[in-house]
């Protein structure tokens, strides 16, 4: 009941317009068909037929994961050409994302039992830049196949999303740093509940997070009000000590969810 409490706490529903069937839910996988045609298929220039035959054509949500992630055709094939063994190694899994869908259904029906307002909103798998596993947008829940090395790991996120397409959107606005934990903390914390104790974005982050707890209380305390852009990142994106794991913040928020 508690945990039910806080999940009801930290939540705040979406517009009323939005799908509420977990089973209307679409997976949308022809942006990865496109990125592999044109990868095989292409004369001359990849950056030219990139954007030609996968962005211009794109979903969608492809067109919504560009900014910051993509960025351009010109990004995405120079990421390619220079990465392509590492993007031949994942191609049959980004394949087989859809064989996740029946998984996925199951877990929005458990969010739903706790959470009845719950909205649902299409899946959009995309081959990006090695750069982002996912994200929340107007047009659905974005993931990026190229991360994941078997498609069944892709679904954490998938779950780890829809929490945040729950919750209103705070990213237009500067906000500390503590409320920027809590947003990610508690996505974690209800993937969570939902799939297991140990699913969780970043695995390894916990681990370090519960040996080193006491000391990462106290550094987050002092800065836990800053609103400063580097400090946000350094907790919740990167930037780091080579010894410590990345996203130190998902775990604070997650600690206090």
């Amino acid at each position: 009941m508690i945990r039910r409490l806080i999940i009801l706490l930290l939540i705040v529903g979406c517009g009323s317009r939005l799908n509420t069937n977990p089973n209307e839910i679409q997976i949308i996988t022809s942006d990865i068909d496109r990125f592999w045609s044109t990868v095989d298929n292409y004369e001359g220039d990849l950056s030219n037929a990139l954007d030609k035959e996968y962005i211009k054509q794109g979903t969608n949500g492809l067109k919504d994961f560009i900014p910051k992630r993509i960025i351009s055709a010109e990004a995405l094939a120079e990421h390619y050409l220079d990465n392509k063994e590492y993007y031949n190694s994942i191609r049959e899994s980004t394949l087989q994302v859809e064989k996740a869908k029946d998984e996925i259904v199951n877990i929005l029906y458990e969010f739903k039992e706790i959470y009845p307002k719950a909205k649902f909103p299409n899946i959009y798998y995309i081959i990006g830049r090695m750069n982002s596993g996912g994200t929340a947008k107007n047009s659905g829940l974005l993931i990026g196949a190229e991360m994941f090395k078997n498609y069944e790991e892709s679904i954490v996120t998938v779950i780890h999303e829809l929490i945040h397409y729950q919750q209103p959107n705070i990213l237009s606005f500067r906000v500390s740093l503590l409320t920027q934990s809590l947003r990610e903390g508690c996505a974690d914390f209800i993937t969570s509940l939902l799939i297991d104790e140990e699913a969780r974005m970043q695995p390894d982050t916990y681990k370090y997070g519960y040996i080193h707890e006491k000391k990462l209380w106290e550094e987050f305390y002092a800065v836990m009000n800053s609103k400063d852009s580097d400090e946000q990142y350094i907790w919740l994106y990167g930037g780091q000590a080579e010894d410590r794991p990345m996203m130190l913040g998902y775990f604070i928020g997650n600690q206090i969810a």
